[in-house]
């Protein structure tokens, strides 16, 4: 019993190490992952809600974080608006 788990290990480990750099690479980084709101979408598209960070979907002039400026997000009755206006203070606003 023991040998056979000793050998199992032993391939493990050396299928570990022969794989070296065949190890695939992210396509996207976890910040890309969070800003999925500047894809360019069809119109008629549905789209889920932007949600605050209080868990809310977001509502026309609203203020947005200033890390989304620019970014597009969708209320709760999938109408789009972008962050934009001061960049101290963004807003949600119609495009």
């Amino acid at each position: 019993m023991k040998k056979r788990i000793l050998v199992a290990i032993a391939a493990t480990v050396m299928g570990l190490t022969a794989a070296g750099p065949a190890v695939a690479q992210p396509t996207h980084s976890l910040a890309a992952r969070h800003h999925h709101h500047r894809h360019h979408h069809h119109a008629g598209a549905h789209h889920s809600c932007t949600q605050t960070s209080s868990g809310t979907c977001i509502r026309g002039g609203e203020f947005c974080p200033q890390a989304s400026y620019g970014d597009s997000g969708w209320d709760a009755r999938g109408r789009r608006y972008v962050c934009k206006g001061d960049h101290t203070h963004p807003h949600w606003m119609l495009p």
